[in-house]
């Protein structure tokens, strides 16, 4: 009997152990939604948290597991043009830093010549035996560094971001394929957007899912295959979000959905799903698109993409059909594997102000030289003319002392979705007004065809007035190639294409790209382009106003904008030992573990001693009576608060300093700067030799 009492501490501490902990990561569990108010489950073992203070943004992770290193920043996918924040160990120091690192593509991350990093805090949790743990890490940098080198991205207001994460244990290095991950976010919202238009919290929406029947997937390395869709047409419809559906992540690659024209079905039967490798394209007008890193995409509050009766003016030429196109990446001839995937829409017949659409820039004279380093097709205008034509008879509302009056309507720009192939470097489309550039239309500076994703546009880059001229271009290398490629729908063929999302549409043109062979660019839709084959054809479209004169020459002054600092550089070391403490709330479970297991053991020392007062006892009552006395099942362990322990940690000394104030806005100085460095205008004329406006695709 005795031994049982003595083994009732060592029962309760394994009651205790056993018991459930919270040690996966969720937003706030560890951090304070006090201190930061943003939170995302960047993936099921990270947390990303942030606030935007004084100029700079600070990252909070909570990763599970214990680490040695972890890194977060800005790219355009994945690694490339990576802007990384990265905190690593010294284990025999026992120090944590944080250093800020650049890296260009998929190869490992540099020091950055400019440091703009701090170290707020640091600490590995652990639980006990058998416990993995987390990770908590927290960082600082400037909205905008004005690095020198142009190895730093700003974090842009009111705009979509690609925010990558990785971890991993040792020194640093490969993160291997599952301790990564990307998630796009604004990180500083505009939370004075405009509320008068209808939002998906104040509307009732119905969902469609448009995705592909299931497929074997083949087992080529490269597939892309097809489905036609109807969709609903009881009446004119919005598209609040979109979502991707993944059903089998490995193998695809990206898919698009493409506008039908006309009111009829296309060809191929709907819901049938057949190969579109090569030209078999039955749809071409871009309508949305999905790439690797992109989630959910919100309408803007004032517009949205619309489908159904009305939704392109009528005149037989409504968006009633779609075809899902997606592109499957098989590299190891995997057979037997089953697809659905494609996209879910959250739509309502409650319609926003304005429709979304998407006009299609870019270019057709692609002759990438074999072997070489760069090659840069001639800068494709889209002219003044076009634009004012998209604009005629559109007037805007201007409010000045009391009284209205008509403006030149403008329109606003969302995003740009830059494709080429494999060869493709870079992409770029330039905007200028009244012989002065402005900022660019977004670009692509680390261009690769696995990673494809719309640009979101600054504020700044928003508006298209009439007459703006619009200037895009594409760059190649032709390293490993034997002989000249040029445009094609194969991957091992080229593209040169932006498909520039803005509102309100004008369904009339959907194609805005030059042709030097008829000194004319497109100023219409692909349907109608695609129909003009002859020389007749073309001057009709003349007359048409579907083609428009190309300027002899553009002449404009370059893009050379005055970077600003948004915060000083920090005072505070990078770098902590393993014993400071931090400043963020956590729930420190391994001190009130320990706490537990102290008492307990106690406990069972006094239970040791009763048990041998009472052997010696002669006397049956009063044995008895002490038995009573300190019956271990009446013995109380005293209540130990989970406040009161700690765990090793490490915190940056600056971060006991006080943080207040506003955030900061920052609008991207020094994006998309143009050669030149502002000395003098760039002058573009049309080169010769330009290849003859031929039936093509768009497709991904």
């Amino acid at each position: 009997m005795p031994p049982a009492r003595l083994c009732f501490g060592w029962i309760l501490l394994a009651a205790l152990l056993s018991s459930p902990l919270i040690e996966a990561s969720q937003c706030f569990s560890n951090f304070s939604p006090t201190k930061y108010p943003f939170c995302v489950q960047a993936s099921p073992n990270v947390s990303l948290h942030w606030i935007v203070q004084d100029g700079s943004i600070t990252w909070a992770l909570d990763v599970d597991g214990a680490w040695d290193w972890v890194g977060v920043g800005l790219s355009e996918g994945g690694m490339l043009g990576a802007d990384l924040a990265i905190a690593t160990h010294d284990s025999q120091a026992g120090q944590w830093a944080a250093k800020d690192y650049w890296t260009q593509g998929f190869n490992a991350p540099q020091l950055d010549n400019q440091q703009d990093v701090t170290l707020v805090s640091v600490e590995r949790q652990s639980y006990g035996a058998g416990s993995k743990g987390n990770t908590l890490v927290a960082m600082r940098r400037p909205l905008e560094s004005c690095d020198q080198d142009g190895m730093d991205r700003a974090v842009l207001y009111d705009t979509r971001q690609i925010v990558v994460f990785a971890y991993g244990s040792g020194e640093l290095g490969y993160h291997g394929t599952t301790n990564r991950g990307q998630y796009e976010l604004v990180l500083m919202p505009n939370t004075s957007a405009a509320t008068g238009s209808a939002s998906s919290a104040s509307v009732e929406l119905q969902t469609l899912d448009l995705h592909m029947p299931n497929i074997t997937v083949p087992p080529n390395e490269t597939s892309y295959m097809c489905v036609n869709l109807a969709l609903p047409s009881s009446s004119k419809f919005h598209v609040y979000r979109s979502e991707p559906l993944i059903r089998n992540a490995p193998l695809v690659h990206h898919f698009v959905a493409y506008a039908c024209p006309g009111n009829q079905p296309p060809a191929s039967q709907l819901g049938l799903p057949y190969d579109c490798t090569g030209e078999n394209m039955q749809c071409e007008e871009f309508w949305m698109g999905w790439a690797p890193g992109v989630g959910a995409v919100d309408a803007p509050a004032e517009a949205a993409l619309a489908f159904g009766p009305g939704s392109r003016g009528g005149d037989g030429n409504d968006l009633l059909y779609v075809a899902l196109q997606i592109h499957y990446n098989n590299p190891e001839g995997l057979q037997g594997e089953v697809d659905s995937s494609g996209f879910r829409l959250l739509y309502s017949s409650v319609l926003k102000p304005y429709d979304m659409g998407v006009l299609t820039l870019g270019s057709y004279d692609i002759a990438v030289p074999p072997g070489a380093a760069s090659w840069t097709t001639p800068t494709n205008i889209c002219p003044g003319a076009c634009t004012a034509q998209m604009m005629a008879g559109r007037t805007a509302s201007s409010s000045k002392n009391g009284s209205s009056t008509a403006v030149p309507a403008s329109m606003t720009l969302v995003e740009s979705f830059y494709h080429m192939h494999k060869l493709g470097r870079r992409a770029v489309t330039r905007h200028v007004r009244n012989g002065v550039e402005l900022p660019p239309l977004g670009s692509r500076q680390y261009f690769d065809f696995n990673y494809q994703a719309p640009v979101s546009l600054p504020p700044g880059s928003r508006q298209l007035l009439p007459g703006d001229v619009l200037l895009t271009s594409c760059t190649y290398s032709g390293e490993g190639r034997a002989n000249t490629i040029k445009l094609g729908l194969g991957s091992e063929q080229e593209m040169c294409f932006n498909f520039l999302t803005y509102y309100p549409y004008n369904a009339s043109v959907t194609n805005c790209i030059a042709s030097s062979k008829y000194d004319v660019a497109t100023c219409t839709t692909g349907e109608k382009l695609f129909g003009m084959q002859t020389k007749s054809d073309v001057e009709i479209g003349m007359q048409a106003g579907e083609l428009v004169p190309l300027p002899s020459n553009v002449s404009y002054r370059p893009y050379n904008p005055t970077c600003v600092r948004s915060a000083a550089a920090s005072a505070a070391d990078s770098s902590n030992d393993d014993n400071a403490t931090p400043d963020h709330h956590r729930r420190n479970v391994g001190g009130a573990v320990a706490a537990i297991l102290l008492v307990t053991l106690l406990g069972a020392v006094a239970i040791v001693v009763v048990w041998r007062v009472m052997r010696k006892k002669k006397q049956e009552e009063e044995a008895q009576h002490l038995f009573e006395k300190y019956n271990p099942n009446s013995f109380t362990l005293p209540v130990v608060a989970s406040t009161s322990a700690t765990t090793t940690t490490a915190k940056a000394s600056s971060d006991a300093a006080a943080v207040g104030g506003n955030s900061s806005s920052s609008q991207g100085q020094g994006q998309g700067q143009a050669d030149g460095e502002g000395r003098g205008l760039v002058r573009i004329s049309r080169p010769a030799g330009y290849t003859e406006l031929s039936r093509t695709s768009e497709a991904v």
